[in-house]
């Protein structure tokens, strides 16, 4: 990690730029980044009164910390220099000025969401990938911080054609070898480091290693262009000691699992279809972790110029217990770059009044979802009109002692001994984009949410939160070279 003073950081970029030119002069040098700017309006997101002046846990209130509506704007630049070295050795990176979730006009306070990702902190400039690729007789071999990506992107998620807020990237060494249409890639991975260096324990055990994460990974992958045909699946054997900052599902106390996670995609004709299905068998600071998700598309291409979309997905809540920690795990989280909706899944409403954790940071947990979505394309302009709808898995069953809290990922006593419905409501989406020319897109997306009545859970035996639509719109632009 490094940080550069404002006075100075205009040398030292012209001196990166002056730098990357000369070697240019004995290497090729490929650049290529994107610069992107976005606007944020959400009217309507607060369901609670005057903030409470305790700690106790008030369910999912959202209270009016601030201006309404809430506005706010992100400012990114990802520079991407590759430079080709020989035909068989390539350097490719990212550069960020800013971060793809925080990074807002005026301020940038850097990364603190729960998902898996290696960057350098809140620099001036962060270094989001470096990594090389060398192409040897037995395989290509990958060495250094690159991205991680598989399937829909439920787990790993980075797709740099899209607006991504949380790219998956891990420093690895990972050997990628093609046997005709099969693809064998075993990967150890490395994640952000805790704060010991030695072995540490779970709770069931000495796990090996620091208090970092590492993944084991192996994927096996069929690709047969004749077909159309994809499918694959990815092993991860997934270990962490009990001071690392990367948490799951929602504490870091050290964990030890293995996840197998199925893809495969088909085209038909007018039709793709595409799924993918993690499983996840291990343990979370000694207490048994055993959870399943799913994720599915389907896309019609019903001309030219109109295609409709469905997408559905589920992912396992945390029961209720009778215990402060429970006896076995089952959350699972989405990846936070897969977002169904505008508002639902994208936007955390609580961390709006924080000032300090990501507002996109509102992963699919406890969930079940479906979405239907109709575009239309014509020259440079394109529409879309969506509509959503949730439910959830576990809520709070009045009975039990805690219920697990999804915003704030953590057992709550029910004192209220409340219970709480599993509605989470419906959102319609229109989204309008502009394709100025080659290099420059503009976007506008607007959606309304009527939060369901699991929402209305305060945590009180009296009064509930008062719910109202939500609002959400943003305008952005984005130059891509």
């Amino acid at each position: 990690m490094f940080k550069l003073r404002a006075a100075v950081f205009p040398f030292v970029f012209g001196s990166l730029l002056m730098g990357f030119s000369m070697s240019a002069m004995a290497l090729d040098l490929d650049w290529h980044g994107q610069l992107r700017a976005e606007t944020n309006w959400l009217w309507g997101y607060s369901n609670g009164n005057l903030k409470p002046n305790d700690t106790l846990d008030h369910g999912y209130s959202v209270y009016l910390n601030g201006d309404t509506p809430a506005s706010f704007q992100n400012l990114f630049f990802d520079l991407s220099p590759r430079v080709i070295v020989n035909d068989n050795v390539s350097i490719k990176s990212d550069l960020w000025l800013g971060t793809p979730d925080t990074g807002m006009f005026g301020s940038d306070q850097g990364f603190t969401s729960y998902y898996f990702t290696s960057h350098t902190g809140n620099a001036t400039i962060v270094a989001n990938t470096f990594y090389a690729e060398m192409a040897t007789d037995f395989g290509t071999i990958t060495v250094g911080r690159a991205p991680l990506n598989w399937g829909l992107g439920v787990i790993w998620n980075y797709d740099a054609s899209r607006f991504y807020r949380m790219p998956s990237t891990g420093d690895m060494i990972k050997m990628t070898t093609k046997l005709g249409a099969f693809r064998f890639s075993p990967a150890v991975v490395k994640y952000r480091r805790g704060t010991n260096y030695g072995g540490s324990t779970s709770g069931n055990g000495t796990i090996q290693g620091s208090s970092g994460v590492s993944d084991y990974s192996v994927a096996l992958q069929y690709a047969n262009e004749d077909d159309q045909m994809d499918l694959g699946v990815l092993f991860l054997r997934r270990l962490a000691g009990p001071n690392s900052i990367v948490t799951t599902p929602y504490i870091s106390t050290g964990y030890a699992y293995n996840v197998w996670d199925f893809y495969a995609r088909k085209n038909a004709g007018a039709f793709t279809l595409a799924a993918e299905v993690p499983l996840v068998t291990g343990s979370v600071g000694g207490q048994d972790y055993s959870t399943v998700a799913g994720a599915a598309k389907v896309d019609i291409k019903l001309s030219e110029k109109w295609k409709t979309k469905f997408n559905f997905g589920m992912a396992n809540g945390q029961g209720n217990t009778s215990t402060v920690n429970g006896t076995k795990l089952t959350a699972f989280y989405f990846h936070p770059d897969y977002r169904p909706g505008l508002v639902m899944f994208n936007y955390n409403l609580q961390n709006l009044s924080d000032g300090v954790k990501s507002p996109y940071d509102n992963p699919v947990t406890n969930a079940t979802f479906f979405s239907a979505a109709i575009d239309y394309a014509s020259g440079k302009w394109s529409h879309e009109l969506l509509g959503l709808f949730a439910s959830a898995d576990k809520t709070a069953d009045g009975v039990s002692a805690f219920y697990f809290n999804n915003n704030s990922h953590t057992y709550q006593a029910n004192a209220a001994g409340a219970a709480q419905e599993k509605g989470l409501g419906f959102e319609i989406d229109y989204s309008l984009g502009y394709e100025w020319d080659e290099a420059m897109q503009l976007g506008l997306n607007m959606g309304l949410y009527f939060p369901g009545n699991y929402y209305k859970f305060a945590n009180d035996a009296v009064n509930t939160n008062n719910l109202s639509t939500i609002f959400g719109s943003s305008v952005n632009v984005r130059v891509m070279f």
